[in-house]
C-alpha cells in the first residue's frame, strides 16, 4: 500500500507531491518580469490632467431668459431670499427646463 501511495505521489500532477514541481508558467513569468524596465527613483511623475474646457458662451436670449425667470421666481416664491444657493439653482433649472420643453 505504501508503494502505491509513493507511486501516486511521484506523478507530476499529484496534489501531495513534496518535491519541487516544474511549471512552464514559472519560467515564462520570470522571463517576462526580467524584460520589464525597473522603475527608477528619478522617474518623472506624469503631467496633471488637462483642465476642463470652459462652458459654452450663453447667447443674449439665454441671458435675458434667465434674468426674467430669476425675477419671476423672486416675486412668486415665498422665502426666496432665505433659500440656499443650491435650492435657488434647482428651482431656476426646473423652471428653465419647463420653459424649454424638457422634462
Amino acid at each position: 500500500m505504501s508503494e502505491l501511495i509513493r507511486r501516486v505521489n511521484s506523478q507530476p500532477n499529484s496534489p501531495f507531491s513534496n518535491g519541487p514541481s516544474y511549471s512552464p508558467l514559472v519560467k515564462s513569468s520570470r522571463m517576462m518580469l526580467s524584460r520589464i524596465a525597473p522603475l527608477h527613483p528619478n522617474r518623472r511623475t506624469p503631467p496633471p490632467p488637462l483642465p476642463r474646457p470652459p462652458p459654452p458662451k450663453k447667447s443674449k436670449k439665454q441671458i435675458e431668459m434667465e434674468e426674467r425667470i430669476e425675477e419671476e421666481l423672486s416675486e412668486t416664491v415665498e422665502g426666496w431670499s432665505c433659500m440656499t444657493d443650491e435650492e435657488r439653482r434647482n428651482l431656476r433649472r426646473a423652471r428653465i427646463d419647463a420653459e424649454l420643453g424638457y422634462e
